[in-house]
């Protein structure tokens, strides 16, 4: 008899591409929310020349209107950013709920044509945990967490140009640290991953056993099986929760790490950065611009440190998902 070899599983990129194509019915959302995205960027990076403008012309030459006028101007920029985050966070969780619902309709309808042996073959409880909980992360995922991704990477790119431009060797001191936080998420991601794929697997399994429990409680209980049932139960759950355990122990490590990192560069700044300024080589107002645009370049490297577990979450998700929708029915 013939053996048909299984095919290795999807890439994580492949499967991310593949969340993302249920996108397209809301394109022109998507468009207006990356659009609106662009400006707020545009903002990020206009805001602390402005205030170096205003201190270095404002403060430092002791005009009270132009300091007025200034710190009104500054304000009509925060609020126009607000705006513009408010109908970026809108249309992006407006445009990813629409793909969660078409997810679950199509998880749906799979499964009402799926042959009988399948569902015999199938976990409930696992069906259950994808068309609830991993729906829930690919959600997550065409939303906000590619967004914020993007937003990010276009964030840091523009920063980093605008500190080359300000002053060189400021910005060549400030990413010195890039290629450290580079491999550390580099080497979280690697990690985590099918880590996360075995905690949504196991809670599937544990979502399985306890609707079994509920289910057959009489049959149980007729044959005084509720021990039996109870240890099963707690065998399953500590291993979720061990895995939990485990990947939470990794995040731990991550986060406190890339912030230690950005807080190196950050000071190495503030002391090069400092004593220019004493020897009249850098004005004030460029001193505090150089020091904010440093935290928008943390900020984006720390968003993405955090963006890239939820990237692996989703992708063991959405393998799942797509198991079930590739499933081929018998009949």
């Amino acid at each position: 008899m013939e053996i048909k070899k299984q095919k290795p599983p999807p890439g994580s990129a492949r499967i991310v591409l593949r969340c993302l194509g249920y996108l397209r019915p809301y394109r022109r959302m998507v468009a207006g929310t990356y659009t609106v995205m662009l400006g707020i960027t545009a903002l990020a990076l206009l805001i602390p020349q402005f205030i170096r403008w205003i201190i270095d012309e404002s403060i430092r030459g002791e005009n009270i209107t132009l300091l007025g006028w200034s710190v009104l101007a500054l304000l009509g920029l925060t609020l126009v950013k607000g705006v513009l985050t408010f109908f970026e966070g809108r249309w992006s969780e407006i445009a990813s709920q629409g793909v969660a619902y078409d997810l679950r309709n199509a998880i749906h309808l799979k499964l009402a044509g799926l042959s009988f042996s399948y569902h015999d073959r199938a976990e409930t409880g696992q069906l259950l945990s994808r068309a609830v909980q991993d729906v829930d992360r690919i959600r997550f995922l065409t939303g906000r967490a590619v967004l914020r991704l993007i937003e990010g990477s276009v964030l840091l790119l523009g920063t980093t140009a605008v500190l080359l431009w300000m002053n060189p060797r400021l910005a060549l001191l400030a990413l010195a640290t890039m290629p450290f936080l580079t491999y550390v998420a580099y080497r979280f991601s690697r990690a985590y991953r099918p880590l996360s794929l075995a905690i949504q697997q196991q809670l599937g399994v544990v979502t399985t056993r306890l609707e079994q429990n509920l289910r057959g409680t009489r049959v149980v209980k007729a044959f005084a099986q509720e021990r039996a049932e109870i240890a099963h139960f707690d065998r399953e759950n500590d291993l979720w929760f061990n895995l939990s355990a485990r990947a939470a122990r990794l995040q731990a490590i991550n986060t406190p790490l890339i912030d230690l990192i950005a807080s190196i560069g950050v000071v190495l700044i503030l002391w090069a950065g400092g004593a220019q300024a004493i020897d009249g080589r850098l004005s004030l107002g460029e001193l505090v611009a150089f020091t904010t645009y440093m935290g928008q370049l943390v900020n984006p490297i720390r968003r993405i440190g955090m963006i890239i577990p939820v990237l692996a979450i989703a992708a063991s998700a959405g393998q799942r998902i797509f198991d079930i929708l590739d499933a081929e029915s018998e009949v």
